[in-house]
């Protein structure tokens, strides 16, 4: 078992996730580009200790967490000046908990293996409530033996873990989880709008296609709590989503595979973006919808 713990990324997931696993027992040697992330993590737990660099993270503890925002923040903290591979040990693990795209995971992961390190993908889902009850959702690629090793750790973090395959295949079903919401958001906000232009409260609209075969998680919870209720502030944002469609898409070229429905949803998010919406919850791509046809879709509890 794992008992000195790094971790590379206290931002709005990774710092609940760490004060989880200061909870669960675990010794941290934590760092951000923040100073100020680190020293709230610090002063709330007395087994946190700050470092500057992933190279000391490294040097500090058996298995690292990355939970940085993008894939080239991962490429700086894994191999980039002061990375992770300049402080590493023998028989060290490294878990990218950051969403990215699964061929930068296969890059670092083979420079790290000169360094013989061991790395899985374990990217998250759900939200930061989530992550500060410790009931995220974590999709892990990798060998299944380091999986199996880290699996204590992991369910510190999450209390739903699914083993996917191979080295990379997390962020693959990552992102396609984020993709499918993206395009059901975005079709849903057409069909509230179509509804409310047509004449059907939508309230009513709601109710009945949650009794029918177009219910979902994304109505429920997406358009119905939030964007029915102009509730579109502190959540997962525009500018997110649109990153995670990206990784799609780079992913779908990749492969050979035509993302039609995921293309044009993105255009939907880039007019989000373009409104100055891009820091609102994601389906406030409602409201350019509500703007083009004149039509209002809120809730009578909004």
């Amino acid at each position: 078992m794992f008992k000195k713990v790094g971790f590379i990324g206290l931002g709005e997931m990774g710092y609940p996730m760490a004060k989880n696993l200061i909870r669960a027992g675990y010794a941290l040697w934590v760092t951000d580009i923040l100073d100020e992330r680190v020293s709230q993590l610090v002063e709330a737990g007395i087994r946190a200790n700050a470092v500057s660099t992933p190279a000391e993270i490294a040097s500090n503890s058996e298995v690292s967490i990355v939970m940085v925002p993008a894939s080239s923040d991962v490429r700086e903290v894994l191999v980039g000046n002061n990375g992770l591979y300049y402080g590493i040990g023998s028989h060290h693990v490294c878990i990218i908990m950051s969403t990215i795209d699964p061929m930068t995971v296969n890059e670092v992961a083979q420079k790290l293996a000169e360094k013989e390190v061991q790395v899985i993908d374990a990217p998250v889902a759900r939200s930061r409530a989530a992550a500060e009850k410790g009931t995220l959702a974590i999709f892990v690629g990798g060998e299944m033996e380091v999986y199996e090793r880290c699996l204590p750790l992991l369910r510190a973090m999450g209390t739903d873990i699914h083993y996917v395959g191979n080295l990379g295949s997390g962020q693959v079903v990552k992102i396609i989880n984020n993709m499918i919401l993206g395009v059901s958001v975005a079709a849903l906000s057409e069909a509230l709008v179509l509804g409310a232009k047509a004449g059907v409260d939508p309230d009513v609209l709601v109710q009945a296609l949650e009794a029918g075969s177009a219910d979902s998680f994304a109505l429920r919870h997406h358009i119905k709590s939030y964007a029915m209720k102009n509730d579109l502030k502190g959540r997962f944002p525009v500018k997110y989503i649109m990153k995670d469609l990206d990784l799609a898409l780079s992913t779908g070229r990749h492969h050979h595979v035509p993302l039609v429905f995921t293309a044009i949803a993105q255009q939907l998010y880039e007019r989000a973006w373009a409104s100055g919406w891009k820091d609102l919850y994601y389906p406030v791509i409602i409201h350019d919808l509500e703007n083009l046809t004149g039509t209002k879709v809120r809730s009578k509890d909004a």
